[in-house]
């Protein structure tokens, strides 16, 4: 009878315990997720009043003859203050330039010159930001 009740009490003491629920978008409030290899960079982020600024040194490698695809997704934005989402060549130079003053989306395949660094700077920013950037 003794092992019984130990069996009994460790089982409601593992199944009674309720830890947070699992983000139904994947992504925790205020902690960036960033995927930077070879063949593709990813900066997403869930802010909630996030002050942020990123300066990325990209692994990214433009394959010859491709051309530098870019797409921002912003939704549930709720700021009042402004965003800005750059990507730049070896030399500093601007190759993609979005300022996020609310919610949408912004695809740019125009570019065959090789990304180096990603910037992203956010002030109090609220919502969701996802920024990818590939070869195409």
């Amino acid at each position: 009878m003794k092992k019984l009740l130990t069996f009994f009490l460790l089982a409601f003491i593992l199944f009674s315990c309720v830890g947070p629920p699992d983000p139904d978008h994947g992504l925790v409030k205020n902690l960036p997720a960033v995927i930077n290899t070879p063949s593709a960079f990813s900066f997403s982020v869930r802010g909630d009043s996030y002050t942020f600024e990123e300066n990325i040194t990209l692994s990214f490698s433009l394959p010859a003859g491709k051309s530098v695809v870019s797409t921002l997704i912003v939704t549930d934005w709720k700021g009042k203050d402004t965003t800005y989402v750059h990507l730049e060549e070896v030399n500093g130079s601007e190759i993609y330039k979005y300022t996020v003053m609310g919610n949408g989306t912004s695809i740019d395949q125009s570019v065959s010159t090789a990304p180096k660094k990603a910037i992203i700077k956010g002030n109090k920013f609220t919502g969701i930001l996802a920024w990818t950037v590939t070869a195409n």
